[in-house]
């Protein structure tokens, strides 16, 4: 019964818009995405108002018809050389034609090529930037890993340094991108195993995240422009939180770590996810039901096996370890924070529980600016580090 399922604060929110929690969840993070200039809010509303309550195949077509648009508007502006214009519209665009992509399964050929129009489309963004971002290929066993670096300034100066993967990197730029920038950070950007078009590229999901995390860092230790003794790695939803906490426990070049949220153990995790925040569907198309393809194929939750071997000792982090919890997060995650929290011998860890009162939802995608003031007031303090 609905009663007994575990509450989130992703269950509990009141809606925004639409009755569907997953599509209501999506539309509120477009909205927000607004304080970074990668959605209007007029366009969004415009957009939602062509939308069937529960209805994919609107969503679908109400993004898709809004990215086109916008792209054209880009196109234009960047033929006529309003440079601001067309970088604005670009990554507008990345936006709206994500949302399409999300709106399939991963098994549609679908879902992959919007994933490649809107990883086009920020690559123009990117090249637009001041100064420009840099489009990257990071060295990874027989192959690359896809990415982006992103410098507050053409300075060269060495500057601490944030990496994040746990989701396509256009999307994550919204996660660590414009506020590591404002804090005189640089930020990488990459999409590490299983991620983004990876899987599709035969670049699968592992447990053992230290080894694609090792090679980043050995890219990011031979950069002129890195201060390599301050590199910090940012792990966001449950996959990234994984995937970055057995990442500080291996690879101890990572000087401080913020896991959002932490996760220590993803075998009681990944069922209670799948079950209630993205729950597969019943013969019918939801949102949620494509999402959970997606995910779990980003995060490899593809099979019990696969998600046995997803465990951290976390007596073997020595960095200090932030972990950001939401006060209606599952009792089980609660505990694997607090527990690895009390196993971390460094004083600089802490755990910051987030509550109804602060303002914000689910991992607070309705509220950035207080994610970012926590996470990174706390790293300017661990790293002794004021570059703005």
């Amino acid at each position: 019964m609905d009663s007994e399922k575990p509450k989130t604060a992703a269950s509990e929110k009141k809606s925004l818009y639409f009755r569907d929690p997953v599509m209501d969840l999506d539309f509120v993070l477009t909205l927000a995405k607004h304080a970074f200039k990668g959605s209007e809010l007029a366009e969004c509303y415009s957009a939602a108002a062509q939308i069937k309550e529960g209805d994919v195949e609107s969503w679908r077509d109400a993004w898709n018809t809004l990215a086109e648009k916008v792209e054209k508007i880009a196109n234009i502006a960047e033929s006529r050389g309003h440079r601001v214009s067309a970088r604005d519209s670009y990554l507008r665009a990345v936006t709206y034609y994500r949302n399409v992509a999300w709106a399939w399964p991963a098994s549609d050929p679908r879902y992959a090529a919007m994933i490649e129009k809107s990883r086009a489309l920020f690559e123009k963004f990117a090249a637009l930037s001041d100064p420009p971002i840099e489009v990257v290929q990071i060295p990874y066993e027989n192959t690359v890993l896809p990415g982006y670096f992103l410098r507050p300034d053409a300075s060269g100066q060495k500057r601490p340094t944030i990496i994040i993967g746990d989701n396509a990197s256009e999307e994550l730029y919204y996660w660590v991108g414009p506020p590591a920038l404002e804090r005189g950070y640089n930020a990488l950007l990459v999409d590490l195993p299983g991620v983004g078009l990876n899987s599709f590229n035969g670049i699968m999901s592992r447990p053992d995240t230290e080894v694609p995390v090792k090679a980043v860092i050995d890219y990011l230790s031979a950069r002129s422009d890195v201060d390599t003794s301050r590199i910090a790695a940012y792990g966001g939803g449950e996959g990234g939180g994984y995937m970055m906490t057995r990442a500080a426990a291996h690879e101890h070049r990572i000087a401080a770590c913020v896991v959002d949220p932490l996760v220590s153990d993803m075998e009681p995790i990944a069922a209670l996810f799948l079950e209630h925040v993205l729950p597969g569907s019943e013969g019918k198309e939801t949102l949620a039901s494509n999402a959970h393809s997606i995910i779990s194929r980003v995060w490899g939750l593809t099979s019990p096996e696969a998600i046995k071997k997803m465990k951290v000792d976390t007596h073997s982090i020595t960095c200090p370890t932030l972990a950001l919890n939401d006060s209606h997060d599952y009792p089980e995650l609660l505990q694997q924070a607090r527990e690895t929290i009390a196993n971390i011998a460094n004083k600089n860890t802490a755990l910051h529980l987030f509550t109804p009162e602060d303002g914000g939802n689910y991992r607070q995608i309705d509220n950035f600016g207080l994610k970012h003031r926590v996470m990174f007031d706390w790293l300017d303090e661990v790293f002794h580090y004021l570059g703005k």
